[in-house]
C-alpha cells in the first residue's frame, strides 16, 4: 500500500508558564531556534531588520540523524504578534507551512504548532519521516518549556 500524496498535517500544544508577550519574543525570532530545536545547527538572517514581516532566515538543520547539515530557508509569511506567527521553510526535503498560536492560558500561554508538510521525498519514505517530525516538535517543544520556564 503507498502512502498518500496528500501534504501532511501534524499537530502539538504546550502551557509555557510565561506570558504570551514572552513566549512570542522568544519565538517569533528564529534565530533562537538552536536554543530549542535540537536538530537546528545555525540561522542567519538575511533579509528584514530583525523579526518581523519581510524577515528572511537561512537555517542549517540536521534532519537526519549521521547526515550532514542541510540548508533551511525561512520566511515568515504571517506576523501577528502575540497571537500568531507562521513561516514557509523549505530545504530538498519538503515545504513546510509552520504555524505558531498563542493564547492566554490559567497558567501561563498555551502554544500550538500547525504543520502542513508538502513532502518532496519518495512517498513510502513519508510515514517514517511523519514519525519522525511528529517526535521533534515533541521534543522542541519541551526543550523551549524548560528553557523559558528556567529563565522566568
Amino acid at each position: 500500500m503507498l502512502a498518500s500524496l496528500a501534504p501532511v498535517r501534524i499537530e502539538k500544544s504546550i502551557i509555557i508558564a510565561r506570558a504570551p508577550e514572552q513566549v512570542w519574543e522568544f519565538i517569533a525570532d528564529a534565530r533562537n531556534d538552536p536554543r530549542w530545536c535540537e536538530k537546528v545547527v545555525s540561522v542567519e538572517q538575511v533579509a528584514g531588520e530583525g523579526p518581523g514581516p519581510g524577515a528572511r532566515y537561512r537555517a542549517l538543520h540536521r534532519p537526519r540523524p549521521f547526515k550532514p547539515p542541510v540548508s533551511l530557508a525561512i520566511e515568515v509569511a504571517e506576523f501577528l504578534p502575540p497571537h500568531r506567527l507562521r513561516w514557509r521553510e523549505e530545504d530538498a526535503d519538503g515545504v513546510f507551512d509552520v504555524a505558531y498560536t498563542l493564547v492566554p492560558a490559567k497558567n501561563g500561554t498555551r502554544l500550538s504548532q500547525l504543520d502542513d508538510i508538502d513532502w518532496k521525498i519518495p512517498a513510502l519514505a513519508r510515514p517514517v519521516a511523519r514519525l519522525m517530525v511528529s517526535r521533534d516538535l515533541a521534543r522542541q517543544f519541551a526543550a523551549l518549556k524548560q528553557l523559558l520556564e528556567a529563565d522566568a
